[in-house]
């Protein structure tokens, strides 16, 4: 199997590549906004922060992505601090297949 040219060298991705991550997760940012506000329930603001972490660590970024970053990591915060259901047993998240939708 071929390794990517990053995986060979360990460069960064060069920060174009960054604009595309972060418009999908800003995309994805809004929409666990309106489910937030619309229903109760845990979502899964952390595989978010793990996508926003692999975008900062993986590519070249210019001062004005890392601001979208931090941007979106407070918005993430304050989204994972929204209504939750305390109903035992039950518990709503988001999984990995809606996100990939997002």
């Amino acid at each position: 199997m071929k390794k990517k040219k990053t995986e060979t060298t360990g460069s960064l991705l060069p920060s174009a590549m960054a604009d595309v991550e972060l418009q999908h997760i800003e995309r994805a940012l809004a929409q666990l906004r309106t489910m937030s506000n619309q229903s109760s329930g845990t979502l899964n603001v952390e595989y978010w922060r793990e996508r926003l972490n692999a975008v900062s660590a993986g590519h070249a970024l210019v001062p004005a992505q890392k601001r979208r970053i931090e941007s979106l990591r407070a918005a993430l915060d304050a989204v994972g601090k929204g209504p939750r259901d305390t109903t035992p047993g039950r518990r709503k998240t988001t999984n990995r297949l809606w996100a990939k939708a997002a």
